[in-house]
């Protein structure tokens, strides 16, 4: 069933042994590019289309990554089941599930934390290259008049701090070990934005970000400690805590990402209008 080159898109599956590697399924790392996204929503040179697209392309985008070694095309249509994602699953039966939000764009990692940030791409459709200084204004400086405004907790490198903007705002970024302690203390600003690790560091630990192919163990672990330092704050009754991902990864869904209204704001640099939303983030 695992067919490629336009064939069918595969059959979802499922790893029921604990052996080790299982949790950093997929593994090698799906594409991630605007190109790959293309490939993987429309189909292996399929046109590209203001109709809902058939998300058969899922396999041929992984078979086509060019790293070794070779890309097995079972990896990207595996899923997880909830005794597996212990933390997730529970938050999902406990509270709200937004199954039908979709990543700003069909594009990478910065362009989709920069819709997050600042409701635009400024017109780029991946990471690379990079075009310093990013100088859009976000939600940030929208809080920065209040005391109690805003403030980012990361592990090892934030992200958000591309935006230059925030380059004069370095007394609102803790690490994440304080995070805990400003919950308990009940001293968590108005809007608190928490970046995980991206890189495994001697140290500090492996990366906790749910990016394949790293272990979501790991993950489990950073959303759990999230949710009970929140739990146990002061602050819980008047608090609303948001888990989502800035785009897919790569793997696969079966839900096409419907039409989107583009930014309005004329940037283009990439010639993507930013009219279609990307792969779902529950």
């Amino acid at each position: 069933p695992y067919t490629a080159g336009g064939g069918d898109a595969g059959s979802v599956w499922n790893s029921k042994s604990a052996v080790p590697g299982t949790m950093t399924i997929p593994s090698p790392d799906p594409g991630e590019l605007f190109v790959d996204m293309n490939t993987q929503l429309f189909g292996l040179n399929g046109p590209i289309t203001s109709g809902p697209p058939p998300m058969s392309g899922f396999v041929d985008s992984y078979v086509g990554q060019t790293a070794q070694p070779p890309y097995d095309p079972k990896q990207v249509m595996h899923f997880f089941r909830q005794d597996q994602v212990p933390v997730m699953s529970t938050l999902a039966k406990a509270y709200a599930v937004c199954d039908q939000w979709h990543a700003s764009a069909p594009n990478q990692t910065w362009p989709n934390r920069f819709f997050m940030h600042c409701a635009t791409a400024n017109g780029y459709i991946n990471n690379s290259p990079a075009h310093f200084p990013y100088l859009m204004p976000s939600i940030f400086e929208r809080l920065n008049g209040r005391d109690d405004g805003w403030r980012v907790y990361y592990h090892d490198i934030p992200q958000s701090l591309t935006l230059a903007r925030l380059w004069n705002h370095l007394d609102r970024f803790r690490h994440f070990n304080e995070f805990a302690r400003d919950a308990a203390a009940g001293t968590l600003p108005c809007y608190t934005f928490l970046e995980p690790r991206y890189f495994p560091d001697a140290g500090l630990g492996m990366p906790n970000d749910h990016h394949p192919p790293h272990d979501i163990v790991f993950g489990e672990q950073l959303i759990a400690t999230v949710y009970n330092a929140v739990r146990d704050s002061p602050l819980w009754e008047s608090t609303l805590l948001v888990i989502t991902y800035d785009e897919h990864g790569g793997c696969f869904d079966h839900a096409p990402p419907p039409l989107a209204i583009a930014p309005g704001d004329g940037h283009m640099a990439d010639g993507f209008e930013f009219n279609r939303y990307g792969v779902r983030v529950p």
